[in-house]
């Protein structure tokens, strides 16, 4: 739960990208991918810059072989899903409802529809489902075959290399 606490204040105290970092999303993204990752709340464009700045960190270890724009392109696009009204204050209380009232979150977390706290708890379940969605109507369809997986971790199907890629984004998305 700790980290938890420090996820929140993170998430309150963000910032968007700076200007390098803005060149850097300019030179990795198409303009409907970039328009995408700008549409997601600071917190969350924080988090993915900083998930992407982890998985460098350990792709190192993975030798030349490795597809580096690729995986930069799957950290940042990764939580595409959870749209701009997610925020610190409605992703904490999705967590909240989650540990206390699980059963009960699963089932009103099971469609989306006007209602707001419906709204909230799909996304917090599906935001991997919906980020994927996104990019494959983009025609990004390796990086929404990565995205889809994040969190469950299947690799079915899936590249020897796609497979590294996929383990580097769920370590460095657990991580931050």
């Amino acid at each position: 739960m700790s980290n938890r606490v420090r996820q929140f204040i993170r998430g309150i105290l963000a910032k968007g990208p700076d200007n390098k970092e803005r060149q850097m999303i300019d030179e990795l993204l198409e303009p409907k991918a970039r328009q995408v990752f700008f549409s997601m709340n600071v917190a969350d464009q924080r988090h993915s810059l900083n998930v992407l700045y982890t998985a460098l960190k350990f792709a190192q270890n993975e030798g030349e072989h490795m597809d580096l724009d690729f995986l930069k392109r799957c950290c940042l696009l990764h939580d595409v899903g959870r749209g701009d009204k997610m925020g610190c204050f409605r992703k904490s209380y999705a967590v909240l409802l989650d540990k206390f009232f699980h059963e009960w979150a699963i089932k009103i977390g099971g469609s989306i529809n006007t209602n707001p706290l419906n709204e909230i708890m799909y996304r917090y379940y599906h935001h991997a489902e919906i980020s994927s969605d996104i990019l494959k109507n983009m025609g990004m369809k390796r990086e929404a075959n990565i995205v889809l997986r994040h969190h469950s971790g299947k690799k079915a199907d899936l590249a020897a290399d796609e497979m590294c890629i996929l383990e580097i984004l769920m370590m460095a998305d657990e991580i931050n």
